[in-house]
């Protein structure tokens, strides 16, 4: 999408009653099991033919960040790392568009522990919202062990409610993430940096435009 529909899409949900969605997820029977099955490395999505994306390579916001700093105490590149999967090159820098949490050797996410998420309560919002996002005219599913339970009708209006917010909160962060690339985000400019890279990235998140640096190990 380009900036004119991504506002135009922004708008559109603004003015859209989140009760919409209510039904699609009463019709799910959703209830999380806390089972791990999205914090794990399950399967890769094909991005383009050199840029395979692990399903567990979450998007987070900076309010996500700043969230978990302050439920925990850590440190935001404790809890995050640039988007590996998600960089586009001129020739002269690498920019990243975002953050995901960290992940550990496994390839696990770094809060899945003991078969629990240990920041459920300052989880980011995408967790919140899984396994469900928006289509063009309804909502989208994903697989989750938590579907075909019992869910009122209470709690699926707050999830439409917080699903609506993440859309919002995304399709924002897109528009800016644009503005701050200019014409560097061409399809010819996607990469994805290997595991052991090492040398300075632009993290361009939305809201900053941040230098970091990987190190090899």
């Amino acid at each position: 999408m380009d900036i004119t529909s991504l506002r135009s899409r922004i708008e559109y949900l603004i003015h859209m009653d989140s009760e919409v969605l209510i039904q699609d997820i009463l019709n799910s029977g959703f209830s999380c099991v806390r089972c791990g099955w999205c914090c794990r490395e399950n399967f890769d999505i094909r991005i383009t033919h050199d840029i395979l994306r692990p399903s567990n390579a979450i998007s987070i916001f900076p309010d996500d960040i700043r969230r978990i700093i302050k439920g925990t105490g850590m440190q935001w590149d404790e809890i995050s790392q640039p988007d590996i999967y998600s960089c586009l090159s001129d020739g002269d820098s690498i920019w990243v568009t975002g953050w995901i949490l960290r992940r550990n050797d496994a390839g696990d996410c770094l809060f899945y522990r003991d078969s629990a998420c240990t920041i459920y309560r300052w989880r980011p919002m995408i967790c919140r919202c899984y396994p469900f996002f928006m289509g063009d005219k309804s909502v989208d599913i994903m697989h989750c062990e938590g579907l075909g339970s019992k869910i009122t009708k209470e709690s699926a209006a707050e999830l439409g409610r917080i699903l609506k917010q993440y859309e919002i909160m995304k399709l924002q962060s897109y528009t800016h993430i644009i503005e701050q690339i200019g014409d560097k985000l061409k399809f010819a400019n996607l990469r994805m940096l290997p595991r052991d890279y090492s040398g300075e990235v632009l993290v361009c998140d939305g809201e900053a435009i941040l230098l970091r640096r990987f190190n090899k190990n």
